[in-house]
């Protein structure tokens, strides 16, 4: 083969290889992986990119390991449904804050929430206080650099907030939710619900926008 006939063959090699990897970032074991960018959880969005690509790629049996930082709770649900109805292409997922094998580098603090519990009469008035996320926190400042990240409004890391009124301690039964119509939209933080019997214990659980939460307990 003469010096041009290799030229031609390795170009095209390389632009196959180049169409192989485009999108995904390389290989794990058997597995093609995907990195999702840090300054967001793994998404929905970032799910159905990936279903348009493997659409794409008809002859693709390997397995996709996903490396994400954070993942929203439709996230999961998307995943484990999508994985039912796959034979091959089926996904596996790090989240490099929770992982054991891959996720150790990263130093995990749990969300921290702040709530008082006032009982008036037959009702209970709920108020969250403060909330602080060390998760959004890092992402933050790894997103800013050498400027530290600061948030005014403590809702603006909030996803969610749940209440059960009777806690029993092992199952969460939902009395009272408080989930925006929007993501733009804030949480309300102040909420008025019946009051049970004195001595119940109450939770409010207390979800962030990496699905990161928290449950305060309080005996009313």
């Amino acid at each position: 083969m003469n010096g041009e006939k290799r030229i031609i063959l390795l170009k095209n090699s390389l632009q196959l290889l180049k169409y192989c990897y485009h999108y995904f970032d390389g290989t794990l074991s058997n597995h093609l992986v995907k990195i999702i960018p840090f300054n967001h959880p793994l998404t929905p969005l970032d799910l159905e990119d990936l279903r348009k690509e493997l659409h794409r790629r008809p002859d693709e049996e390997r397995d996709i390991t996903l490396v994400c930082l954070g993942m929203e709770l439709s996230s999961r649900a998307w995943v484990e449904e999508y994985n039912r109805a796959r034979p091959i292409n089926k996904l596996h997922v790090i989240e490099l804050r929770t992982d054991q094998k891959y996720g150790g580098f990263i130093k995990h603090e749990p969300l921290v929430a702040s709530v008082s519990v006032e009982r008036s009469g037959e009702k209970l008035n709920i108020e969250v206080t403060d909330v602080f996320s060390p998760s959004i926190i890092q992402r933050l400042n790894m997103e800013q650099g050498v400027f530290r990240a600061t948030i005014d409004d403590w809702r603006a890391v909030v996803d969610c907030i749940m209440v059960d009124t009777n806690y029993n301690g092992d199952i969460f039964n939902v009395a009272l939710t408080d989930i925006p119509e929007r993501k733009q939209d804030y949480v309300e933080g102040k909420y008025e619900v019946d009051a049970p019997p004195k001595g119940t214990t109450i939770a409010i659980k207390v979800i962030d926008m990496l699905d990161e939460e928290s449950i305060i307990t309080k005996v009313v």
